[in-house]
């Protein structure tokens, strides 16, 4: 079968590589959930905080981007629902289709950006989960401040809360209603000016307040420039994809801030290349949208699409399946039958066969629930302990 290159970027085959692990995982792990959330920092963050609490695991997906692999994954790990963190625009929708296709229930937890989505979770945290949040501190950061936000990933018992110069409101308010017995501020020099004036305003809300401050380091300065790198290459890649007349420009823009995010690291002006990288990021993000959203509504159209779509969804489930010792043979003949069908051109014929291997295999994965999640258990003990040495 002939996949098409720009096809193959659009679905995680060529996309570049994230500075966030796809997948994170204990082996004592409750396997009933799995959360589904993007690469974008504080989405990610936000999971991986609320994962820790509830003791599951976080699936991640490239930003704007489906990926069949993150569909396989999440099947490999039999759970009876996912809940997912950011929009449609973060956490494509077609996820949602497949998590039906399984018969996997599925919520969605979202706003209109980042930070509306966290408030959006912390408020689902305090309606089913209010336990969780007992003896855990808040942390306070610009939303868009990836060093931060990374310090937010490597401390324990802590819940984030992502602000800007537009979002301050309703942050301040949930303080008062989740009855919070403290809160760190972090600050840097990129969020110097809206960590100042939210601290009093915490401070009504919260009495024990403390501010850690953080320089921006070479290191910090250079992942920043990494992640900015891999966002731009995958957006230059993908914008023959996307129709928005606005996005060559704003590609364009992506590539002259990182070109000067560079030049500010080579002359050891990190605080400027930090802020520069986190544009570029943000414009690439923008073209990558584009081009998802336009994908989407030719999928919707196009039977031949729909049919690769499935049939390599199908693929990544049967090779997941196969690892964990189920039978898959009568979904790997459908799924050849599908292939045949697709390269004669029939792709009617190949879509059906390829959602007949997929029903074969949802079934697998129901009736042998818990054989699966011992399996996975036992792929994830022997995966920490090849770390361990």
């Amino acid at each position: 079968m002939m996949w098409k290159k720009a096809f193959a970027m659009l679905f995680g085959l060529l996309v570049l590589a994230s500075s966030v692990p796809m997948i994170k995982a204990d082996a004592a792990v409750n396997m009933n959930l799995v959360i589904l959330v993007s690469d974008n920092e504080a989405d990610y963050a936000l999971a991986e905080k609320l994962a820790e609490n509830l003791n599951v695991s976080v699936v991640v997906t490239p930003w704007g981007i489906y990926d069949s692999n993150i569909t396989a994954e999440i099947a490999s790990y039999a759970p009876d629902s996912v809940l997912i963190i950011g929009g449609p625009a973060a956490v494509p929708k077609l996820y949602e289709d497949d998590l039906q296709n399984l018969n996997i229930t599925w919520f969605r937890i979202w706003g209109l950006d980042r930070y509306e989505t966290n408030i959006k979770v912390l408020e689902y945290v305090m309606q089913n989960y209010p336990d969780v949040l007992k003896d855990v501190k808040i942390v306070i950061a610009n939303g868009r401040d990836m060093g931060a936000i990374k310090k937010i990933g490597n401390s324990k018992k802590v819940f984030p809360i992502y602000v800007n110069a537009n979002n301050t409101d309703n942050q301040t308010k949930i303080l008062g209603i989740m009855k919070v017995t403290g809160v760190i501020i972090i600050k840097t020099p990129f969020s110097a000016n809206i960590t100042e004036r939210i601290r009093e305003r915490v401070r009504e809300k919260v009495q024990n307040v403390t501010e850690e401050n953080e320089n921006i380091t070479a290191e910090m300065a250079w992942e920043a420039i990494e992640i900015a790198q891999n966002k731009t290459a995958l957006a230059e890649s993908l914008i023959d994809n996307a129709t928005n007349p606005s996005a060559p420009k704003l590609l364009e823009l992506a590539k002259k801030e990182l070109n000067n995010a560079m030049e500010a690291y080579n002359e050891s002006e990190y605080g400027k290349a930090y802020g520069q990288a986190i544009a570029a990021k943000a414009h690439a993000e923008v073209v990558i949208r584009f081009a998802s959203e336009d994908f989407q509504e030719r999928f919707h159209k196009n039977l031949q699409i729909r049919a690769e779509v499935e049939i390599m969804k199908v693929e990544r489930i049967i090779e997941r399946f196969d690892e964990l010792g189920m039978n898959v043979t009568a979904a790997n003949a459908t799924l050849e039958q599908a292939k045949n069908a697709y390269d004669e051109g029939k792709y009617g014929e190949a879509f059906e066969l390829a959602k007949e291997a997929e029903k074969i295999l949802k079934d697998i994965m129901h009736e042998e629930k818990a054989l699966i999640r011992e399996h996975v258990r036992e792929r994830i003990k022997h995966r920490k302990d090849k770390w361990k040495h």
